[in-house]
């Protein structure tokens, strides 16, 4: 959540003083230019961290409200299934792989290993996952297969590399933005 410090705001309002209103305006303006700016940074540093094959899958979760003079990027999801990180095999194979042969994912991006027994398919809803049996290493086929999950994107933006960075990034961009649009109100570009 970003919020326009009072050092920022005073500032504002004092050289925007002969002109109604242009402090809010400009304030304003600032925080919604910063948190659509912090949006791509979020998606761009977790696909930095993360081995997520697709962006759409933590950008559908990012939210950003402005109001009352803050800004609010939040995220709301399920955990995301393992098979939309980097897997090996990439697709489902057409036969069933051999003993001892096991799939590999990563996660975290330089992290990552072998899953005993896990395997990828695809369900009769055409979804593909990526699957364990129930009790794996029993020979028994009968047991059911459990679907295996990564983090959700509310977990991968709470990292504390990636939200620090975040919220680096938005003040950073909050404060230049603001000062353009104090120019541009003082230049007269602006009403």
């Amino acid at each position: 959540m970003i919020e326009v410090d009072a050092e920022g705001l005073e500032r504002a309002q004092e050289l925007l003083k002969g002109i109604p209103g242009a402090a809010k305006k400009a304030v304003s303006t600032s925080l919604r230019k910063s948190i659509r700016g912090a949006k791509k940074e979020a998606v761009k540093k977790v696909r930095e961290r993360y081995a997520i094959r697709k962006a759409g899958y933590v950008t559908r979760t990012i939210k950003t409200k402005v109001e009352n003079m803050s800004a609010v990027l939040s995220s709301k999801g399920p955990v995301n299934d393992l098979a939309y990180f980097k897997t090996n095999p990439k697709s489902v194979p057409k036969r069933r792989p051999k003993t001892g042969k096991y799939l590999y994912s990563q996660v975290v991006k330089g992290e990552g290993g072998t899953i005993a027994h896990a395997f990828l398919a695809r369900m009769k809803s055409g979804h593909v996952g990526v699957f364990q049996r129930g009790d794996h290493g029993h020979d028994s086929a009968s047991l059911p297969i459990n679907k295996l999950s990564g983090p959700s994107t509310p977990q991968m933006l709470g990292s504390p590399s990636v939200s620090q960075f975040i919220a680096e990034k938005m003040l950073e961009r909050m404060n230049t933005i603001l000062e353009h649009e104090i120019n541009a109100f003082l230049m007269g570009y602006r009403r």
